[in-house]
């Protein structure tokens, strides 16, 4: 397993991320050379680069083992008082999930080695945050009341830092750190994949979709390179998606990647082949994810082949 113990500096108004050197397992630790954020570390996080209200959590755990009923699907923690469900707050402190302050940082966490359990439409365990687009409305527990269209500007940003990734051979350690979804859409609009250090960014679309969570069988997803992303360096990504279509940045080293898709004209994939995004996507309802999802089955032989990232900003803006 690749490991490392994440060092955080601030740097004027703005959180900068800092990794220095050694394994986690070599007994090192410099972090008493390096300074803290004089910040508060107030409960209330006035200083975080997120809104912990605007989103609800998703855990790599069945409900049965966390809550100990509801059965076999993912468990969730939702930023309210909603009937059988554990209120998710800036003190929550899980071994998949916690704050860390001074500077703030929200981590999320996955062990491949745990039985764990998975959501709709999926076969990968997650510690994944899920927009709730309306949280501020008594319908906050409703999943399908929290969404959004496509009718102005909608945009996630996010600076985070790859802190720990499995080595397992021949299995690749890939992980989805930000998604846009379809409600009730089995096929994702945008996935934002690390591979490890020796591959680009990648995002994955669909250029078509079916409704109802149904199987697609003439969908073709593609994909589009956004620069190469070492690990325990601090990066950013943004996913913009609007009328004319959707823009996807990453800025690594100083250096930014820009790339634009616009609804029904054809773009170059990573294939060599030419898609477009059906303008049927401009129809549906929409919610953002950041954290962390695996995209690796887990296996009691992956002892001890964890993904942690850590996340100085999760930032969501709808104009």
């Amino acid at each position: 397993m690749k490991a490392f113990k994440l060092k955080w500096l601030t740097l004027t108004t703005v959180l900068a991320l800092s990794a220095c050197g050694g394994s986690s397992t070599d007994g090192q630790d410099v972090s008493d050379t390096l300074p803290n954020n004089s910040g508060s570390e107030s409960d209330d996080c006035n200083d975080c680069g997120w809104n912990i209200n605007q989103w609800k959590l998703t855990l790599p755990v069945s409900q049965d083992d966390y809550y100990g009923t509801g059965g076999s699907s993912a468990a969730e923690l939702i930023p309210a008082e909603c009937s059988g469900k554990e209120t998710l707050t800036n003190d929550t402190s899980l071994e998949y999930f916690w704050r860390e302050t001074s500077p703030d940082i929200l981590h999320f966490k996955v062990n491949l080695d745990e039985v764990g359990a998975t959501t709709d439409n999926s076969s990968y365990v997650r510690s994944e945050l899920r927009e709730l687009r309306y949280f501020d409305t008594e319908n906050r527990c409703s999943s399908s009341h929290q969404n959004w269209f496509i009718t102005g500007e909608h945009q996630l940003s996010a600076r985070l830092i790859i802190a720990q990734y499995p080595s397992i051979i021949g299995v690749a350690p890939k992980v989805v750190l930000g998604q846009v979804h379809g409600y009730e859409i089995k096929q994702a609009l945008v996935k934002l994949l690390w591979e490890g250090d020796d591959k680009p960014v990648r995002v994955i679309l669909n250029d078509s979709f079916a409704q109802d969570n149904q199987t697609c069988s003439d969908c073709q997803p593609f994909s589009i390179n956004l620069g190469v992303v070492k690990a325990y360096e601090q990066w950013q990504y943004r996913i913009s998606v609007n009328k004319q279509g959707i823009e996807l940045q990453t800025s690594v080293a100083g250096v930014d990647t820009i790339k634009t898709l616009k609804w029904g004209e054809a773009v170059l994939a990573n294939d060599g082949n030419y898609y477009s995004l059906s303008k049927n996507w401009l129809n549906e309802s929409y919610y953002f994810k950041a954290g962390i999802y695996p995209q690796i089955i887990v296996d009691s032989a992956y002892s001890n082949q964890v993904f942690e990232v850590g996340f100085s900003e999760i930032t969501v803006t709808h104009q």
